[in-house]
This record gives structure tokens, sequence and C-alpha cells, in this order.
């Protein structure tokens, strides 16, 4: 595959990762690992690109939570209690899951990567139906001290996995908060945009610092970010407008199957 042909081919998988993110709210990363792993390869069967890949994602992931942070704030979703409960332990375990991932070998990293997304997708999904109305009886002060430790463990769980894997963790966190701490769905939504906002580029700042370990260059990594994340924000800003347009409960399980696909290949259990 010559240069250019690449460069066209990670632009798409930027525009596509975007757009399925705005559209069903699944996050940009968990379409952009597998299409740079699937699409795009590796050179080697220890598969280090995998770091710059995760390196790259986490900084694309920044790009598009920006535009959907200020959408939010403009409608008054995103609340700061909230918002302080969850990010202190996630920058804490999302550089952790950074330096624990820099002592795994690039083709583990696939394996598990492959089983977090087959758990993303499905978790994502029964979520979606397990929605019911806003929660009554409470403000949304008292609601979120009671959930204390619901948030918590959704920080904790999110930063982890973005530091280990690059994935955004908008699914974990949504779950979490909304299943688990009983969160309304719009500020579990806002809450997941503003913590990836802020700790995304903590993950990506300290993933370049570390690609040498693996004989990877974080100018690779900047690259990639330059030509996935402006088609990754325009992909981002399409979606969130199409999704008043097309029918998501139709589009949101065929977008599910082909991420399991993807996984099932990652993992090995396709050709």
């Amino acid at each position: 595959m010559d240069s250019v042909t690449q460069s066209a081919l990670i632009a798409l998988i930027g525009l596509i990762a975007g757009l399925v993110g705005g559209l069903t709210g699944l996050g940009g990363s968990i379409i952009i690992l597998p299409g740079l792993a699937i699409l795009v390869g590796y050179a080697n069967e220890t598969h280090t690109e995998q770091h710059t890949y995760q390196a790259a994602a986490m900084a694309v992931n920044f790009l598009v939570a920006v535009p959907a942070v200020w959408r939010h704030t403009n409608a008054g979703a995103v609340r700061k209690d909230l918002l302080v409960l969850l990010l202190p332990p996630a920058v804490v375990c999302i550089v952790i899951g950074v330096l624990v991932s820099d002592r795994i070998q690039g083709d583990v990293l696939v394996k598990i990567l492959a089983v977090v997304i087959a758990v993303m997708v499905v978790s994502g999904e029964i979520s979606n139906r397990l929605r019911t109305k806003e929660p009554s009886g409470l403000d949304d002060t008292s609601r979120i001290r009671r959930a204390t430790p619901a948030i918590f463990g959704t920080s904790v769980t999110t930063g982890f996995l973005a530091g280990l894997l690059g994935v955004g963790g908008g699914v974990t966190t949504v779950t979490g908060l909304q299943v688990l701490g009983k969160i309304p769905i719009r500020q579990a939504i806002a809450a997941s945009a503003a913590l990836m906002c802020l700790t995304a580029p903590v993950g990506a700042i300290v993933k370049m610092s570390t690609l040498d370990q693996h004989n990877q260059s974080a100018i690779d990594a900047i690259t990639l970010v330059g030509l996935l994340g402006p088609a990754a924000v325009i992909g981002s800003l399409t979606g969130s407008w199409l999704v008043h347009k097309l029918p998501v409960k139709i589009v949101r399980p065929i977008v599910s199957l082909v991420l399991l696909a993807a996984a099932a290949k990652l993992g090995g259990l396709i050709g």
C-alpha cells in the first residue's frame, strides 16, 4: 500500500469512527483501534505499532470530546459536583493503565482489546435497553452523593481501561453512572464526554512519552492524530446531526454486530 492510499484510509477510519461515535454513543476509539489493526496492520508479530495506535486514539478522543462537552455545557447537562468525584481517580488510573500497558506486548494488548470491545458492545446494548425514565424523588445533589461508591468504581474502571488500551471508555462511564449510580442519562453522557476531555490528553501525553520503549516514535503517533483527528471531528458532528434523522434503533445493532465481528478477528477467532 503506498503512503497516499494509506493516509486516505486512515482518514476514512477517523471519519467512520467519529460518525459512529456521534450516531450511536459507542465512542470513536472503539472504531479507530480495530480499524487501524485490521486495515493498516503491523510490521511484526509482536504488534509493537499497537502502542502507537493507542497513543493516537487517546489524543483523538480528546479532539472529539471537546465539541461534545461544549454542547453539553450549553445545555446545562455537565454537573461539576459529579465531575469532581469522577476526575481524580480517573486521572490516576489512566496513568497507571498506560504504565501497565508499557509492560505488555502489543499482540497481547490486541487480544485484550478484542475482549474489551466485545464486553463494551454487549454492556452498551444492555444499558441501552435498561434505560428508564429519569429517576425521581431526590434532587441532583443528593442523588450524586448517594451514588459516590458507584461513581468511584466507574471512574477507576474507565481510567484504567483507557490507559491500558487507549479506549475512550464512554460506554463504561455511561453504563456505570446510569445503571449503578442511577444518574440521569443526560448527565451521565455529559459527564462521560467531560471526563474524556480531561483525562485523554493526560493518557496520550504519558503514552507518547514512553513509545521509545517499544521502538516507536511519538512523531508517528502525532502524524496519525493529524490524519484521524479532523476527519473524526467532522464525522462526530455529522453523526450528532444524523442521530435525529436516521433510525438509530436499527443502526446501532448493525454497528454492534460489525464491532463484534472485528473483535472476533482481533482475537483470532475468524480469519
